[in-house]
């Protein structure tokens, strides 16, 4: 495994979080990846996996006290149905405004997980968000690693989370991330 692939450091608490650009923040426990985005009005969580699950909230705080902004978690949203990727979701609460594709909120009705409750806001193929003056732009292209998997764009901190799709500094995984449309996931970086 080539060392670039590897990722960061981990902390004693067995997570890394990073600044990627001015206020978006990326959290990893080498394995999963979330991101966050400190603004005015609170913070916008992108991704929530168990498996750093409470060490999101410690990376919130961290990053929030040290640049001086609210640690309160306004928004979440869910790349995908899936567990492994937004079982974490019901620890920020009930009070946050949860969005997703429309398949996702169905999946998730159909799940009927308490640990992922459904999204209040749902699109079918673009959704702008926009919170105190920041944008992410959220786009589903077609299915690919699952039939709701979202493309979440920072336009304006020049990046791109694709979850389960791109996996930086690495190939594909050799299952194809166990993804549900193959073709899709092999033309969704495209």
């Amino acid at each position: 495994v080539p060392e670039a692939a590897l990722g960061p450091a981990l902390n004693e608490h067995g997570y890394h979080v990073g600044r990627v650009e001015r206020n978006l923040f990326s959290v990893t426990d080498a394995t999963y990846l979330s991101a966050f985005l400190l603004t005015s009005d609170g913070v916008v969580l992108f991704h929530a996996p168990p498996s750093i699950g409470h060490n999101l909230r410690r990376a919130v705080d961290e990053m929030a006290a040290a640049e001086g902004a609210s640690n309160k978690v306004t928004h979440l949203v869910y790349s995908h149905h899936h567990a492994d990727h937004g079982g974490a979701s019901s620890l920020f609460g009930s009070d946050v405004v949860r969005i997703g594709h429309e398949e996702t909120r169905r999946l998730l009705r159909r799940d009927n997980d308490p640990a992922r409750p459904l999204p209040e806001v749902t699109f079918q193929d673009r959704y702008t968000l926009e919170v105190a003056g920041e944008r992410v732009e959220l786009a589903w292209h077609g299915p690919n690693h699952s039939p709701d998997n979202i493309f979440i764009h920072f336009p304006d901190h020049d990046a791109l989370m694709l979850i389960d799709v791109v996996n930086a500094g690495w190939v594909p995984i050799y299952n194809l991330n166990l993804s549900e449309d193959v073709l899709g996931y092999i033309q969704a970086p495209a």
